[in-house]
């Protein structure tokens, strides 16, 4: 059987344009026609406590939240000790106080990426850019020091088909 997995990367929250790290499950405003995207899907998967207007089929997957970024949450970038940011850039198993660090994130991705039944042949993921930067190095066997690597901007759309194994059809697109 063959399946295609389809992520839409959302909205980033605007909290985001002014250096500050978002409170879990924030994201920013949704477009009015984001369910047009979907109408085709056999699946829609969440993240938790996202809203899906106008799209009855959806459902809440808790692996696809954001990465917890503990005390962190809610703090501009700035008031952070410089020490601890650097090494949350340069080392991917660190973690914010009471956060999860990004190989922990990834390694949860990971899980829910293997578990995923093979039907239906469709499916949507609508998730932070971060997941889904995070299916794609899971799909490609990779290590949470790659995250940093790939780029998937807020409001464009992967593709990953699966035969034996998950391939990355299409990466980062613009929506249409």
């Amino acid at each position: 059987m063959n399946q295609t997995l389809t992520c839409i990367a959302l909205p980033a929250p605007d909290c985001v344009r002014h250096g500050v790290f978002p409170p879990q499950g924030e994201t920013g405003p949704l477009p009015a026609d984001l369910a047009r995207y979907v109408e085709d899907t056999g699946l829609l998967l969440l993240p938790p406590a996202m809203p899906a207007p106008g799209i009855g089929h959806a459902l809440s997957e808790p692996a696809l939240r954001a990465p917890d970024m503990g005390a962190w949450q809610g703090r501009p970038l700035k008031d952070l000790p410089p020490a601890d940011l650097a090494r949350w850039v340069a080392d991917a198993s660190f973690a914010p106080l009471g956060g999860e660090s990004r190989a922990a994130h990834l390694h949860r991705v990971a899980r829910w990426l293997e578990a995923l039944p093979p039907v239906p042949a469709r499916v949507t993921v609508m998730a932070d850019a971060t997941v889904v930067r995070a299916i794609v190095v899971a799909a490609l066997g990779g290590t949470a020091a790659m995250l940093s690597r790939l780029d998937i901007a807020p409001l464009t759309r992967t593709c990953l088909t699966r035969h034996a194994a998950w391939r990355v059809a299409i990466s980062g697109a613009p929506l249409p």
